[in-house]
């Protein structure tokens, strides 16, 4: 691991454009959850009784956050994106992902 000179983090914390990355990972909550919710619907396609654990209802309450917190976390117009690390984490083991899989492009 490279180890850095002073003005070369505060080089990159300019650079860091929080909105944007917070706009990344809210991009990748809504895919990765979408993924797993279609896939679930297409192999549970004709169950009856079988409620998707995908949905934003079920995602939002595992969450103990409001349906309509939960969508704004996934609507890429609104301005206001904020979760915490705790919900990040929950929504990881969910999703069945890795922390650094909801910065990628």
């Amino acid at each position: 691991m490279e180890t850095k000179q002073i003005y070369q983090i505060y080089e990159l914390l300019e650079k860091l454009d929080s909105y944007e990355i917070r706009n990344k990972i809210c991009r990748n909550i809504k895919k990765y959850r979408l993924e797993l919710y279609n896939k679930y619907k297409s192999v549970n396609k004709g169950v009856e009784g079988s409620e998707n654990p995908y949905s934003t209802e079920n995602i939002s309450a595992y969450l103990g956050i409001s349906k309509i917190h939960y969508k704004r976390l996934e609507n890429e117009n609104d301005k206001c994106k904020y979760i915490t690390l705790d919900n990040l984490i929950k929504i990881s083991y969910i999703l069945n992902k890795k922390l650094d899989d909801f910065l990628k492009d």
